[in-house]
């Protein structure tokens, strides 16, 4: 038997598996995760959209489980509303659920009839104003997947361009598609909000799954971290995203998925980079990043922290796949004469995955003209997700 029970704000799953070892499951995924304001502007609320679920499939929307301070993020708890796109057309905003049945959830602030105005409300940092929404920062700060909000960020947080937010699902509900938007005023009905133009920047969150038991072998945890959909008959955009990978010997616990709590006693980390980005609609060549991991005897919790970025580099200007080869430091001239190579697949010059953050220059493999970049290929940060598994 397998039991699911996932919370808002931080996936969490307990699984319970009849023979062989028991396994405990605590995820976070779309539960559980930060995400940076890139509209441009302040935005004033957030909302998630989920395709092929009812609202009675919702058991939490953070932050509900901080039930007696729902004031933990600056807009407090959403609201829900069920739509039905399968008989009706849908409005302009969200004609991509066109033919499906889901759910909004939407946090906002509220109109004063004058101005946005989220309010901290009564909570550890006083009764204020969080300003009037969620500002923009034009270079955030990394935050490790659950900090935005009053007990990751303290008296930062305001002032921070990002917010954290999460859905649980009840046992045994697969949802369907996801969309992030931010919400932000619409220019030409004042106290209205409207989706920004494009969908936040954040990737989807990777999911922990705990492979079937094998009799004699230890437990694997199976983590796959993917680029978003891509609809469109060209390469979709392209991510970093860094994993750190902490094993403990004390088991994952919803309170501690947080910045500084993470880092439990007894536990070592592994750090990997990978570049992520989906192909055409409907070709292969994903790059995308796959782990299975052999839990060590006497450890009983892998957490992950998924940090995300903006991929900055080349890419090919006719089929927008990114392009890592052929890169090379200084100038133009050992761009020609290829001296000082920096990097080769997207990889550092031992061979492995990493962002280049010096500028560099390359050759566009399509029309075959040199490219500066400056910089290097490690662009704006976007969020983070955070997610464990207990095994147990």
């Amino acid at each position: 038997m397998i039991q699911k029970l996932k919370w808002a704000g931080i996936t969490t799953s307990l699984g319970l598996f009849a023979a062989l070892p028991v396994y405990s499951q605590v995820i976070g995924s779309y539960d559980n995760f930060d995400c940076f304001n890139d509209t441009g502007e302040v935005a004033e609320g957030f909302e998630i959209d989920v395709e092929d679920v009812a609202s009675t499939d919702l058991i939490r929307e953070f932050p509900s489980n901080f039930s007696t301070t729902p004031w933990v993020i600056r807009y407090g708890l959403p609201t829900v509303k069920s739509y039905d796109y399968s008989t009706s057309r849908p409005d302009p905003e969200h004609a991509y659920d066109a033919g499906h049945k889901g759910v909004l959830i939407t946090w906002a602030a509220t109109w004063s009839g004058s101005q946005w105005v989220a309010p901290y409300g009564d909570q550890p940092f006083g009764a204020t104003v969080a300003g009037n929404g969620t500002p923009y920062v034009a270079n955030p700060t990394y935050t490790n997947g659950d900090s935005c909000w009053y007990y990751g960020l303290g008296n930062e947080y305001p002032s921070s361009g990002c917010d954290h937010f999460g859905i649980s699902f009840a046992a045994g509900v697969s949802p369907g598609k996801l969309t992030y938007h931010w919400k932000i005023p619409d220019p030409s009905n004042p106290g209205h909000l409207i989706n920004a133009g494009s969908e936040a920047s954040l990737p989807p969150s990777p999911v922990l799954t705990v492979n079937p038991p094998v009799a004699g072998q230890p437990p694997v945890v199976h983590a796959v971290a993917e680029a978003p959909e891509n609809p469109e008959p060209q390469f979709g955009p392209a991510y970093w995203v860094k994993t750190t990978t902490f094993y403990g010997k004390q088991a994952a616990q919803l309170d501690d998925l947080q910045k500084g709590n993470v880092k439990l006693a007894k536990t070592w980390k592994v750090v990997s980079w990978n570049l992520l980005q989906r192909p055409p609609a409907g070709e292969a060549g994903e790059r995308d990043e796959v782990e299975n991991h052999k839990i060590p005897r006497n450890y009983v919790q892998v957490t992950k922290q998924y940090e995300y970025w903006a991929y900055a580099g080349a890419y090919d200007s006719e089929t927008n796949e990114v392009d890592c080869d052929g890169a090379y430091y200084g100038t133009e001239a050992n761009l020609l004469a290829e001296t000082r190579p920096v990097q080769t697949g997207c990889q550092n010059l031992a061979g492995n995955p990493k962002p280049y953050t010096r500028s560099y220059w390359t050759l566009d493999p399509a029309t075959n003209v040199p490219e500066f970049i400056a910089g290097g290929n490690l662009g704006k940060y976007l969020g983070a997700h955070i997610n464990a598994v207990n095994v147990q």
